[in-house]
């Protein structure tokens, strides 16, 4: 949602269009952005194209974007009967297969295609040969830096009853193989052992939860590790903890991150696809190998032991994060990709017919959610 309602708010007209009920409708319902409930069948089903075209003419559509294969299926067919390009975005980096259909509608049918990171670039281009690489672009998301710039409430220790000499460790992902828990939770065994004061607490859910607790339960790690839950407060948390940790496996775009820097505080993260992006490797936080407990722990240590090294991190990375990933900066590549997708469908009309400039665009935002 950050794209449409940096859009909305630069001028440009949103349509989304996603299934009636889902999370995505009930947020939007008390929205004045213009939403249409759609009914998803199959990726070619005739019913479901014939109305998203017939919503691109009604609604006066320039470019549709769209996040998945069976969006770009949908959205891109719809796209062609109303004569209108269409933009796909690739959100993990995870390759795509390397079939017929998607070197036709990748490649044939996509006007741009946006990866959320040089490394998700590079992941498409591999599985993806076919692919052009200028079609390609790289946009990274953007952060609302002012809500996390408040100093902290203390709350945060107070929930977890957390004294002012201990060290907070802050996480928040899903619980789960991709966010690299378990590999956090051995580092956070051998760092108890250095620093009794060290503590961690984990924001989110997710299937590795009952594992994780009975770790903590068999390493008698519980009074130093605490589940957070699914949080609202993200900002507040942020502005809590000492440092983050992100020891992921493989991302797509490492956001947790971003907001953590833009909070100001350090980030410890695996050197991972997106991640040696965001955190600058002793500049605005640490890199280390993912799945090793050990590296982990070192860093960890690092900042517990240096609380002038995890203030200098952070003050470098809060200005990385509102000079680079801003909003602002974010909302200004994707409107030159509009103008990208504009033009060259434009260069496939004849003169005569194709439309003109316009100072704002339409935009249908087509979520499969």
């Amino acid at each position: 949602m950050q794209i449409v309602d940096s859009l909305t708010a630069r001028g440009h007209g949103v349509t989304v269009a996603c299934r009636r009920n889902s999370a995505l409708h009930q947020r939007l319902i008390d929205s004045t952005i213009d939403k249409v409930p759609v009914r998803f069948g199959g990726d070619f089903d005739p019913f479901t194209i014939l109305r998203i075209a017939r919503l691109i003419v009604h609604r006066n559509i320039d470019v549709v974007f769209v996040h998945t294969e069976k969006e770009l299926r949908i959205g891109g067919i719809a796209s062609l009967l109303a004569d209108v390009p269409v933009i796909v975005s690739h959100e993990v980096d995870f390759p795509i297969k390397n079939s017929f259909l998607n070197k036709l509608f990748y490649g044939r049918i996509a006007s741009v295609v946006v990866a959320n990171s040089y490394a998700t670039k590079n992941t498409l281009l591999t599985s993806a040969p076919w692919l052009c690489a200028e079609k390609i672009h790289v946009v990274w998301k953007g952060v609302d830096a002012g809500r996390f710039r408040l100093p902290s409430s203390g709350k945060l220790r107070e929930e977890f009853h957390i004294g002012g000499e201990d060290s907070v460790i802050g996480f928040v992902g899903r619980l789960d193989e991709q966010k690299g828990l378990l590999t956090l939770l051995e580092a956070m065994a051998i760092v108890v052992e250095r620093h009794r004061n060290a503590r961690l607490i984990l924001a989110g859910e997710g299937n590795l939860r009952p594992a994780a607790e009975k770790f903590l339960t068999d390493r008698n790690l519980n009074g130093h590790a605490y589940f957070a839950g699914f949080r609202e407060d993200i900002p507040e948390f942020l502005r809590g903890i000492d440092f983050l940790v992100m020891p992921s496996n493989w991302e797509g775009f490492g956001y947790a991150a971003v907001e953590a820097m833009a909070a100001g505080k350090a980030v410890i993260a695996s050197n991972v696809s997106s991640l040696p992006e965001i955190v600058d490797d002793h500049r605005t936080g640490l890199l280390v190998p993912p799945r090793s407990p050990g590296r982990l722990a070192d860093a960890i240590v690092t900042l517990v032991d240096n609380p002038k090294l995890r203030d200098s991190l952070g003050k470098a990375g809060a200005r990385k994060a509102g000079n680079v990933f801003s909003l602002t900066t974010m909302a200004a590549h994707v409107e030159s990709l509009l103008l990208e997708a504009s033009g060259s469908r434009a260069g496939k009309q004849s003169a005569g017919s194709a439309r003109p400039p316009v100072a704002g665009w339409r935009l249908l935002y087509h979520w499969l959610l």
